[in-house]
Parts: C-alpha cells; structure tokens; sequence
C-alpha cells in the first residue's frame, strides 16, 4: 500500500519521506509518544482476555506506524528506541476518530483497528506526536483515559 492511501478504516496521511537526519530533542521539547486506544467494554462486557487485546493494539501500533512512516515524527519516535489510554466502547472509539479526523486543518493520523473476518472495531493508534493541544483535547472530548487495572 502507498503511505499515502490508506485503509477504508484508517485516516489520510501524507508522506513527508526523505533522509534527513534526527534531530537532536532539545530538553524543553515535549517528548514523542504513541497513543493506542482500546476499547474498554471488549475487556469487561465482551470477556475478550488482555492477550487478544493486546494484540489488537500491536497491529493498531504496527499500521500506524507503516502508515506514517515518512513523517518526520515517526521517523524521529523510531529512531529513540530507548527513550495507554482506554476508551470505554465502540461509541467513544467512533466518537474519538472522528474527532481526529476533524481537529483541525489537517487530520490527526491515526488508524482504526477492525479486527477480521468479525468486522469488531477494537482500537486506535495515534502516530507519533508530541502530546499537542488538538490531541489532548481530542483524547479529552472523546473521555479517554489512561488503562490502569481494577
């Protein structure tokens, strides 16, 4: 696939490829990280086990990343191999992509997981970012928070 088409489940992305170095993080620069959203209610209400869910958040991880591997951001996340949020149901999850896709001028990548043949929507992965105000707010609005075990 193009980096610069995608899946019908995924939001457009452009390819920014080229060869250009790293660059170094300075100390006041917000650090790159990768969000994977996963849907809570698989976990509580559908008894998925936390294997199956993790591995839908490893393909979610590996799509975006294979889609925005020209962006300067992912080039960057994966060249610092050294230095999650939850969301609640299928409802949140639509509501949180679409307000991806709608943040700004530009969409936020990122790419919706649908696990096959069951067509089931399971997670979100963001691309490598620094935590931006859109992406906060998105993440807010859509009432994602951090997974931590109960």
């Amino acid at each position: 696939m193009d980096p610069q088409t995608t899946s019908s489940t995924s939001t457009p992305t452009t390819n920014t490829s080229g060869s250009n170095p790293v660059p170094s993080r300075a100390s006041n620069v917000e650090p790159l990280v990768i969000q994977i959203v996963v849907r809570r209610d698989l976990f509580d209400k559908e008894k998925w086990g936390v294997g199956p869910l993790m591995a839908q958040a490893a393909h979610a991880a590996t799509a975006v990343l294979h889609l925005t591997r020209g962006r300067q951001e992912t080039i960057e996340y994966l060249a610092d191999l050294r230095n999650m949020r939850k969301t609640p149901d299928l409802s949140t999850l639509e509501k949180l992509t679409a307000a991806l896709s709608h943040a700004g001028p530009e969409p936020i990548p990122h790419h919706l997981w649908t696990e096959q043949p069951e067509d089931i929507p399971t997670c979100v992965a963001l691309a490598p970012n620094r935590k931006e105000k859109p992406i906060r707010k998105a993440l807010d609005k859509s009432s994602c928070r951090l997974w931590k075990s109960d």
